[in-house]
């Protein structure tokens, strides 16, 4: 990571604010210097990264160049830190004060700093020469600044994995043993990387299981798990309530009612017995053939959740299954018809024999011969530089191998992972944005940062460094994961980096202090959990050098870390524990602002933030407005509002061409007379209307955006001049629009306005129109926006929905809330042939839909709504197609 750190400080001395501040207190062409002098060396540590350094000498001189780098990024931070942010206007002011001050002691400070720096410098560069760093690599910033060819890989762990069949039919028939009635465990047991998690969701997801249990639910298990979170994942997906709304007793209530149903439930990597002891009790066993199936490392935590039970040992592919497995990932690029050349597969299956048939090693080597030209000469280097491991280590040696041959930028991007707890969803927006923040992802022509990081992302993806977990509509990544020994991986770099320390067991305690960067996943809720997570909050508030801080709980008080430059935790936090961070870029919180006090620390939190990019306040309790000066800050690029307290936008007329997403916001009463703000480049936009008289002030902002691809738009009375989208800029290219009606307020009176398809843009992918009192079918006007995948009808007065055939052929999911009047969804046969999920939510006299047997390819049906014993029936009998089917009689809210 040192290139990185290198690339982060020399992009941070060329920051046109930081070099008029250098400038401005008289330290400017110091630092001149010591920029050029760092630009050289940057090419010497690229051309030591090509030649993959072994020799422990230049691996010492590349520490030397990192430490050089954070201790520049120290002095400058503190600089800035020390200086006060001066107002415009005073500038000239402040410059001639400093001319007859220039013994100030913060300024002297900084310039012997700077002096010792140019010394260690040329310390440094002599060195070098020593070392044998002496070429400068040609071609490497090109490698990093080539586009990334999109390529849609097979995201399921089916579609990356061959063979199991005979594994899973073997699963499938313990699974569904009709002579074993009560409760009982099958196990799946085997090392990691062998693919016992690929097995069990064949298993989950084949057609025999589907069929013959009411209920599946499926949990991920960390190595510190927690059972109360464990709990809330499993009522997440029984789909009965807001599980954050439970409390332990009423979860294990709500698990009791389990015992009418025949239920399959997976839990995922178990790594300890104290976890099947504990949840055992909650699990109902109705001798009505329920099963759970477990997968884990261990023999003994099997046979302690079924003493009864064999666990089924997971056995290493055949080699012709791994040559198989390997080729389908090396030669991703070719032809599935076309034949691999004989003296490809000969050398191939050198390699495969390497893997000893562990999947994991097959497909991460494979992803990385997938990068590489597939020519023998190639692929014979490869396996001839190799570090193969001894022992039985191939697969280490092998992950090993792929991180050392990942382009620069890539290796800070992949050890980032390790600040995220193991089996996590990892949101990409949020992981993109944390990148760019840390400074990991260049500058490309024609290019946002953004689009860049994309890039980046998917090529780990192709090198299956990380797995895609979902993506969006457009093909883009929404979620990914990482596989636990990847994971492990990218958490050993970063602490062999000196970059990132994850703080999970008390020896890891020893170090923390001089991290960059510190995360802490513990979520414990025990005596021992809470000592460690004190402990970790203690060496925090004690690192002056930290730049990034992740809490999964409670956050310790940080008043001291001036030097912050990412802030993200989950759980809510109160302001009286933050400082003034003037280096922040990235804050992802949940802020609890009540009070008076709590409100003068809240304009103060933000106010000092002068490079802050990203704000995430997403379900925060703030009961004020955001500070006017934070409208201010030129590099804004991501803001993210809660939609239950309405803030106001943007200041009139000021400049924030950086912007690209802006969520939760209203517009200003001063937009009228002195101007819109110029926000030409978000893309993402989501706009309160508070009052009707807002309307024509919305419809005039969103007149200024070309760029726009997803609009929410949260109002009461939406007129015509926002519904017919005709003459805005973006009409033909924006994929997402919501319309939504204001909790208590009136509704969009869509009944005076005649709906036509071509009002709306034409590429829409997701349409959202709730609260829309239509009182006519509104299907025979949507069914004509041809790229439709995903259609929401929420609180209207419909009494009747009819999907004609031929109608929404590219429609997935149709879901249907709170339309309370509704009696009749008919569906003609050929109508919507690609719906995957269909919801109906709260539709009280809605009949039995007409025409489901004909979605052939339903996966997904949840009806929450009023449902009689034959309506029951007659579903389930015209369903019998449809893998999940979830019926309900409880109702649940609306979240937007």
């Amino acid at each position: 990571m040192a290139e990185s750190v290198l690339k982060f400080v020399l992009e941070k001395l060329g920051n046109v604010l930081v070099k008029e501040v250098l400038h401005l207190y008289g330290v400017g062409e110091q630092v001149e210097k010591v920029s050029r002098e760092l630009s050289r060396i940057q090419a010497f540590i690229k051309d030591a990264d090509r030649k993959r350094i072994v020799d422990e000498r230049q691996k010492q001189w590349v520490r030397e160049v990192r430490d050089l780098a954070y201790w520049i990024e120290d002095v400058i931070d503190t600089f800035l830190v020390e200086i006060p942010e001066q107002k415009p206007g005073k500038r000239e002011a402040v410059k001639r004060f400093f001319m007859k001050t220039k013994e100030l002691p913060v300024v002297q400070r900084v310039g012997d700093e700077i002096n010792q720096i140019m010394a260690r410098i040329q310390e440094i560069n002599e060195s070098r020469i020593t070392y044998g760093i002496t070429n400068i690599g040609e071609g490497i910033e090109e490698e990093i600044r080539q586009p990334v060819r999109r390529i849609v890989l097979p995201d399921n762990d089916e579609a990356d994995i061959v063979g199991f069949e005979a594994d899973r039919d073997k699963i499938c028939s313990l699974l569904l043993d009709e002579t074993t009635t009560r409760r009982s465990v099958v196990s799946i047991v085997g090392p990691g990387g062998l693919g016992k998690t690929t097995l069990a969701r064949k298993v989950y997801n084949s057609e025999a299981i589907k069929k013959q249990f009411d209920v599946r639910m499926w949990v991920v298990i960390s190595q510190k798990f927690d059972l109360i979170d464990i709990l809330k994942k499993i009522a997440k997906q029984l789909v009965i309530r807001q599980p954050q709304d439970l409390s332990e007793h009423e979860l294990a209530e709500l698990y009791r009612s389990l015992t009418t149903k025949r239920y399959l439930l997976v839990l995922d990597d178990i790594w300890e017995n104290d976890l099947w002891t504990q949840i055992e009790g909650i699990l109902p066993n109705s001798n009505n053939r329920s099963r759970i199936l477990i997968t884990t490392r261990f023999f003994d935590v099997a046979k302690e959740a079924d003493p009864r039970s064999t666990p089924y040992k997971l056995q290493f592919l055949t080699e012709e299954l791994s040559l198989d497995l390997f080729l389908k990932k090396a030669l991703i690029n070719r032809n599935a018809n076309e034949e691999c050349p004989q003296d490809l597969l000969n050398i191939g299956k050198k390699f495969v024999r390497r893997c000893d048939g562990l999947p994991l090693a097959l497909i991460v080597l494979g992803g990385l011969l997938s990068k590489k030209q597939a020519n023998y000469a190639t692929w014979s280097k490869m396996m001839q530089t190799m570090d193969w491991g001894t022992d039985g280590k191939e697969c280490i040696a092998i992950i090993g191998t792929s991180y050392e041959d990942l382009p620069l930028a890539l290796k800070s991007c992949f050890m980032y992972f390790a600040a995220f707890p193991e089996d996590d969803e990892i949101n990409a927006q949020r992981l993109i944005q944390m990148w760019i923040a840390e400074g990991f992802i260049p500058q490309i022509q024609n290019k946002t940062l953004e689009e860049t990081a994309y890039s980046f992302l998917e090529d780990l993806v192709q090198r299956s460094m990380i797995q895609v977990s979902e993506r969006d509509f457009d093909g883009s990544i929404m979620s990914c994961r990482i596989h636990d020994l990847l994971h492990g991986l990218a958490i050993q770099k970063a602490k062999d980096d000196n970059s990132l320390m994850v703080c999970l067991e008390r020896d890891d305690l020893q170090n923390c202090s001089q991290m960059r960067r510190l995360a802490i996943h513990d979520s414990s809720r025990d005596s021992k959990g809470k000592e460690r997570a004190e402990l970790y909050y203690n060496i925090a508030c004690k690192s002056p050098n930290l730049r990034s801080l992740f809490c999964r709980n409670r956050m310790p008080k940080v008043t001291e870390l001036t030097h912050l430059r990412v802030l993200s935790t989950i759980s809510h936090q109160n302001l009286e524990k933050f400082g003034r961070f003037s280096q922040l870029k990235y804050a992802q919180l949940k802020l609890l602002v009540t009070s008076k006090k709590d409100i003068q620390n809240f304009q103060k939190f933000l106010g000092g933030m002068r490079f802050l990019q990203t704000l995430d306040l997403q379900g925060s309790q703030i009961k004020c407005d955001l500070p006017d000066c934070l409208w201010h800050v030129k590099t804004l690029r991501h803001i993210l509002l809660d939609w239950e307290q309405y803030y106001s936008g943007p200041l009139p007329s000021v400049g924030l061409v950086n912007l690209q997403t802006l969520s939760g916001v209203m517009p200003r009463e001063s937009w009228e007379v002195k101007g819109l703000p110029k926000i030409p480049n978000v893309k993402f936009l989501g706009i309160i209307s508070s009052n009707r008289s807002q309307w024509n002030t919305i419809a005039t902002l969103l007149g200024t955006m070309e760029h726009l691809i997803s609009l929410i738009i949260l109002g009461d009375d939406v007129p015509l001049n926002i519904i017919d989208m005709r003459g805005f800029p973006f009409y033909h290219h924006l994929l997402s629009l919501q319309l939504i009606c204001s909790n208590g307020r009136d509704t969009i009176d869509t009944k005076k306005i005649c709906l036509d398809h071509v009002m709306l843009p034409i590429h829409l992918t997701k349409l959202n129109l709730a609260g829309s009192q239509f009182q006519d079918d509104p299907m025979p006007v949507l069914r004509k926006l041809e790229n439709l995948r995903h259609l929401v009808l929420v609180k209207s007065k419909i009494q009747q929905l009819c999907c004609f055939a031929g109608g929404f052929h590219q429609l997935e999911i149709l879901e249907i809330w709170d339309l309370v009047q509704l009696e009749e969804l008919k569906i003609e046969e050929g109508a919507m042939p690609t719906l995957k999920k269909l919801a109906v939510m709260n539709c009280p006299k809605l009949s039995v839909p007409s025409g489901l047997q004909y979605l052939t390819i339903l996966q997904n049906l949840q009806w929450v709504s009023k449902l009689s014993k034959l309506m029951e029936n007659q579903i389930l009998s015209m369903c019998k197609h449809v893998p999940s089917i979830k019926l309900d009689h409880m109702v649940m809210d609306f979240v937007l």
